[in-house]
């Protein structure tokens, strides 16, 4: 049922033809007509974002249509490009991922069956809705939003006028860490080296990569014989990206070192900007003996704490986060809620100044402290400049957007008969 509902959401997304509404024309918008049908599945989408419902009435919604299509027109007539085949791509991918909740193929089809539409129709529609978005913020970054300019003033005017009825800042304290990732000790890395080594040896010596992918490698593409498909830039580990978008196709890499352990790495194809590739990976797991000696560690720096030693200097020598340790691990200033839930009730529970038990989530050990406690006052503008930035700027987006829109829609040839 639940996978049901999920394709009868994205249908309805790109307003089929085969809709229940009885169909009229209520905008005509240059050589483009709005139908009753897609003007109410437009509402059902909005409605199931949440949008609010005063917003959702025919006229307003109408309206942003029409705002739509003129930009869509005008993106056209500008003869901007989208990137079909990325497009192409993406439609894809998203399709097979409601594919794979289904038990079976069947099961897939028989809802597309349900619902009186083909998976290519559904895909078609799927290209054509993210085609018009992409056409849509193309114009919006090229034509729009470089018209928008907010300055300090704009920033400190707006603090000065509202900093009074912004929410006040909370009880806070000054909060340090020290954190240590549990690594492999240098014989299991030495003996994972080895064993990816010998796998590439036996590649050079012309045994199959697909098989010693479904033989040796930890990753669960080894089922596909290591098969990862395609993949743009920022899909992927940085150390693994920057390899395979090295190779030529047909090329096997080295042994490639990432944070997932190591792997070796096969180029299938090209298209566009992607890459196709298969890898064998061999991870380096931390064994109890790791954790032990990381644990150990951490209580003996806790205990010297404890003792008086300097928790800033302790951090410094000690802790792997390189964002804190040269500030002895100081991370900021904390209301409660600001404290991730996840180490909120330790940190909490533990005294002003007292240093926290050992604290452990996933392969990662914390101690914290919070070294002083701040009184309730007003958010400084060095505090939330970041945000007035945001909101001031998605202000003036909107008011160029509607200037843009006003302009279009007096070059345009418009007719509304809701």
């Amino acid at each position: 049922m639940k996978k049901l509902i999920l394709l009868m959401l994205l249908i309805s997304i790109f307003a089929l033809a085969n809709s229940e509404v009885l169909d009229k024309i209520v905008a005509k918008v240059g050589s483009d007509i709005i139908l009753m049908s897609d003007l109410e599945n437009q509402i059902n989408q909005l409605r199931s974002t949440g949008v609010e419902e005063r917003m959702l009435t025919h006229e307003l919604v109408l309206n942003q249509m029409i705002g739509q299509r003129l930009m869509i027109q005008k993106a056209k007539d500008l003869d901007i490009k989208v990137d079909n085949d990325a497009i192409k791509s993406y439609a894809e991918r998203y399709i097979e991922q409601i594919k794979a909740q289904y038990p079976s193929e069947a099961a897939f089809q028989s809802d597309l069956s349900k619902m009186g539409i083909t998976q290519s129709e559904l895909q078609k529609q799927f290209e054509k809705q993210l085609t018009e978005n992409a056409l849509m913020e193309q114009l919006m970054e090229k034509y729009i939003t470089p018209k928008v300019k907010v300055t300090e003033q704009d920033m400190m005017e707006f603090y000065e006028a509202s900093k009074d009825t912004m929410a006040v800042k909370p009880v806070s304290w000054d909060l340090r860490m020290i954190v240590r990732e549990i690594l492999p000790s240098e014989d299991s890395e030495e003996s994972i080296l080895k064993e990816i080594t010998d796998i590439r040896r036996r590649l050079d010596a012309g045994e199959d990569f697909a098989e010693l992918a479904r033989e040796y490698s930890d990753c669960p593409s080894s089922q596909q014989g290591g098969d990862l498909g395609y993949f743009s830039r920022g899909m992927m580990v940085k150390p693994f990206e920057d390899a395979a978008f090295s190779m030529a196709v047909g090329e096997i890499s080295q042994p490639v070192k990432s944070q997932f352990g190591y792997h070796i790495i096969k180029v299938v194809d090209r298209r566009g900007d992607e890459v196709r590739a298969s890898h064998i990976l061999k991870t380096t797991n931390v064994s109890e003996s790791d954790e032990e000696r990381e644990m150990a560690l951490m209580n003996r720096l806790r205990d010297e704490i404890r003792a008086g030693a300097d928790f800033a200097a302790i951090a410094q020598e000690y802790s792997m986060d390189p964002e804190t340790k040269d500030d002895g691990g100081l991370l900021g200033d904390f209301s409660e809620e600001d404290i991730p839930q996840l180490f909120r009730a330790p940190i909490m529970n533990t005294p002003i100044g007292e240093v926290t038990e050992v604290l452990k989530n996933e392969n990662l050990l914390y101690l914290f402290m919070r070294e002083k406690e701040n009184p309730q006052r007003l958010y400084t503008y060095e505090e939330v400049k970041e945000q007035i930035s945001n909101y001031l700027f998605q202000i003036k987006q909107m008011e160029a957007y509607d200037e843009w829109i006003q302009e279009a829609r007096r070059d345009a040839y418009i007719e509304i008969s809701l």
